[in-house]
């Protein structure tokens, strides 16, 4: 049952691929290998993997591999992949469905499906999140089983029948509704906005399991059904999905969580729809969403985002890390010439940082773009973390991008305690006094009051041309 995969079968002609296009011949020229087999023939080979997976006495997990998608949502670049959990609850009198796999898969969602069941066997598929990551096997699935109910929260059902063509008869759940099947007892908590309003948690009490879909998941590919058994890496994912993912909910997520503390019995095992499952002190991971979720920093962390075009930013940047000294760990992520990082790495930092220091120059008059994207992205994704923040603005002979950026980093609500606006470089007090409200903002405890804030003068901020020459 572990990790079939799909491969080549060398009967089938390249001639034959490519007349036919890869898409339309792949599942008549693709055959299965266990995971040792595939280490054998080597991975240029691999497709797409999925694996099977019983997490306990009667729940099965069929995890999807995802390592096509490049852009999850066509938007967030992760290199990591991602995994779709579904899981199968069996009983006396029929099978329980816990969410689905993305629609590209349907075909490999039915035979990881028929490893645990038949199809025909199912009773109820739960949809936690009607998300078409969770759903889009529903059509295929729907067309082999049409007595199959679908379960959710009541706006889940416009939702799907909107999205898919299926005749199925759809269950209405209320918020604490049970439902039982041959034995088994699960409950539905109603949690809105992780991340669209119809999503909900469902706990199988029997075995104490909570199966939370997006909330707790993770971005990668873990080695490891099991959160217990992966890498190192594996958090830095997981905080990653949260900001780019769930980041605009994070005070509905906050509420999850307490709602999942309060739940009783405790659950012993929590399911994720992404990401591995932790059947050990769940409660970790439910204590590091929390962590992430409010933004506490990692210690004295001072993140960097700047954009140079020309240099000069890129030098007062380093003469500030150079006298901030090496007791306080920076991370600089830098717009250049040369070279960008990826906004998810950038806004997953902020999120963890104690500090943030944002430099840019004056570009056509405004705003430099990649810095401007950042902070429009800033203001939902990390909106009310109250960081404390330093803007720079460099400019060659005016500028409205100090007061643009300004506006931006508040709206995002961070809490802006110094800023300094220079014609290419600061004088040496200037510099002084930057250095120093890092220095006092990174050895203040968490939520004290930051005082020597430093406000542009009114005329600075208001006076400059609109027909200012850009800086560098």
């Amino acid at each position: 049952m572990l990790g079939a995969v799909m491969q080549r079968d060398p009967n089938c002609g390249k001639s034959q691929m490519e007349k036919e296009g890869f898409h339309a011949a792949r599942y008549r020229c693709f055959s299965r290998f266990a995971p040792d087999t595939l280490k054998r023939l080597g991975p240029s080979i691999l497709v797409a993997s999925y694996r099977v997976e019983q997490i306990s006495g009667t729940v099965y997990m069929l995890r999807l591999n995802d390592d096509r998608v490049k852009y999850f949502e066509a938007n967030w670049y992760i290199p990591e992949g991602i995994t779709y959990n579904s899981y199968v609850i069996k009983t006396r009198e029929g099978g329980v469905l816990i969410d689905l796999w993305k629609s590209n898969y349907s075909h490999e969602f039915m035979e990881a499906l028929e490893r645990v069941l038949d199809p025909a066997d199912l009773r109820y598929v739960v949809i936690n999140h009607a998300e078409p990551d969770h759903t889009g096997s529903l059509p295929t699935l729907a067309a082999r089983n049409s007595e199959l109910e679908v379960a959710g929260f009541p706006i889940a059902e416009g939702i799907l029948r909107a999205k898919y063509d299926f005749k199925n008869k759809f269950r209405p759940l209320r918020n604490e509704e049970e439902l039982e099947l041959g034995g088994a007892k699960l409950k539905f908590y109603y949690s809105p906005w992780i991340h669209w309003p119809e999503t909900m948690l469902t706990y199988y009490l029997n075995e104490r399991i909570l199966f939370t879909c997006d909330a707790l998941g993770s971005y990668s590919i873990p080695d490891s059904s099991f959160a217990d058994e992966v890498s190192d890496d594996y958090a830095k994912y997981s905080e990653k999905y949260l900001v780019t993912v769930i980041g605009s909910y994070r005070e509905n997520l906050l509420k999850a969580l307490d709602r999942i503390g309060s739940i009783e019995p405790k659950p012993s095992v929590i399911a994720p729809s992404h990401g591995a499952v932790w059947r050990k002190d769940p409660e970790r991971v439910v204590n590091l969403y929390r962590r992430w979720a409010s933004g506490q920093s990692e210690g004295k962390k001072l993140v960097i985002v700047y954009a140079s075009m020309y240099g000069s930013v890129k030098q007062v940047v380093d003469d500030i890390v150079s006298n901030l000294g090496s007791q306080y760990p920076v991370e600089i992520f830098a717009f250049s010439d040369a070279g960008r990082p990826q906004i998810e790495d950038v806004l997953t930092s902020i999120n963890g940082a104690k500090v943030l220091l944002l430099a840019s120059p004056t570009y056509e008059t405004g705003a430099h773009p990649e810095i401007n994207h950042v902070l429009e992205l800033a203001s939902t994704k990390l909106k009310g973390l109250k960081k404390p923040a330093v803007l720079l603005t460099s400019y060659a002979w005016g500028s409205t991008a100090d007061k643009k950026n300004l506006k931006l980093l508040q709206d995002a609500g961070f809490d802006v305690i110094d800023q300094a606006t220079f014609k290419e470089k600061p004088d040496a007090q200037t510099m002084v006094r930057i250095v120093e409200s890092l220095k006092k903002a990174l050895d203040q405890p968490r939520g004290s009051r930051l005082d020597g804030f430093h406000e542009l003068p009114r005329w600075l901020v208001a006076g400059w041309s609109a027909f200012a020459l850009i800086a560098g």
